[in-house]
């Protein structure tokens, strides 16, 4: 279960896709290791990683990553950015691929990717010969982001090295992230300098932003476009809890201590930021689990006890009296009522 502390926001909680960590998960089978080993232990599974609707506290991305570095190498996951599909992988991909130049890019992408969290900001600022490309948390921080920064900046940094091609000079970038070391020895000749947890930052030449864009650059395969992108991080604190909820209902014994836990507020807190919404956090969660159940078990394929399983519940029998709690029949009445209408 994550823990991370989160600073008290007018906008809610803030969350990240945890798609964001799905390159590096996928990468994980190509060197013989299961998503599951890293993923279990921080009660989550590869198909909510790779859902891109669902939205993490980003404490939980924080330990994704460095989850996959400690199974692998410290350098894995920067190793892993420096090939990612950038049309696959970022907010309104197919939007990017019509940019004509670095500097096109850049603007389109600095647009669109308030929708992937509502907690990050990034930037491009260009200050005559100098451009910088900025990524600044506006949150507390609980777990150290090293590994996650050092995935994004590769990403940064190898577009830049494939658009410039033979023009290439690394002594013109200047690098900063959390920890160096996370970055591959050798990085396209670039030394980083270490910074704060707080984000990252690329300074290079300012006309490097003329230089045109190719396909092989973002490496775009046409027919792979996402098409979600109209999903953005919800920035209603009600909506960002009911997210990182569905994402944990199949934990056992989930309930409102394990949330509070996950959101960095005590039990009291969190039922006092509820307040306003009239609801308390053991209702939400029930509230959801009922709508989970109930869809569940519409859908026809799902057993009660499948059902019951998959709302972490590790007896049958305590789900069947939960439900009719909720709705004032049996599961297996409810299934049977909607199969006969």
């Amino acid at each position: 279960m994550a823990d991370g502390i989160i600073k008290k926001s007018d906008k809610g909680l803030p969350l990240v896709r945890a798609a964001i960590a799905s390159p590096v998960i996928a990468a994980l089978r190509k060197v013989s290791i299961e998503p599951a080993f890293v993923l279990d232990p921080l009660g989550l599974n590869e198909a909510q990683v790779m859902d891109r609707k669902n939205f993490v506290q980003h404490d939980t991305v924080y330990r994704i990553f460095q989850a996959v570095a400690d199974a692998t190498s410290p350098e894995f996951c920067a190793k892993v950015g420096e090939s990612v599909d950038l049309v696959r992988f970022l907010p309104l991909g197919d939007t990017l691929a019509d940019a004509v130049t670095l500097g096109d890019f850049f603007t389109r992408f600095t647009q669109a990717v308030s929708k992937e969290s509502n907690a990050v900001t990034q930037s491009l600022l260009v200050e005559e010969e100098h451009a910088y490309f900025n990524a600044r948390r506006n949150f507390a921080i609980a777990v150290s982001p090293a590994q996650a920064d050092a995935f994004l900046a590769s990403i940064w940094i190898s577009l830049l090295h494939r658009v410039l091609d033979f023009r290439w000079d690394p002594h013109q970038i200047i690098l900063q992230v959390c920890d160096p070391n996370a970055l591959p020895e050798q990085f396209h000749g670039v030394k980083a300098i270490e910074c704060g947890p707080r984000g990252f930052s690329i300074r290079f030449p300012s006309n490097w932003l003329s230089y045109r864009l190719t396909q092989d650059a973002l490496e775009n395969p046409s027919d792979l476009r996402i098409k979600d992108n109209d999903l953005a991080a919800p920035l209603d604190f009600l909506a960002g809890l009911e997210g990182l909820i569905r994402v944990h209902l199949a934990e056992p014994g989930f309930g409102v201590d394990a949330l509070a836990d996950l959101c960095g507020f005590h039990r009291e807190t969190l039922n006092n930021r509820l307040k306003p919404y009239g609801q308390t956090a053991s209702q939400v969660i029930a509230r959801l689990r009922q709508d989970a159940a109930e869809s569940l078990l519409i859908d026809g394929n799902t057993s009660v006890g499948e059902t019951a399983q998959r709302l972490g519940y590790t007896d049958p029998t305590a789900f069947s009296r939960a439900f009719r709690k909720w709705t004032g029949m049996s599961p297996a009445a409810f299934k049977r009522s909607n199969r006969e209408a």
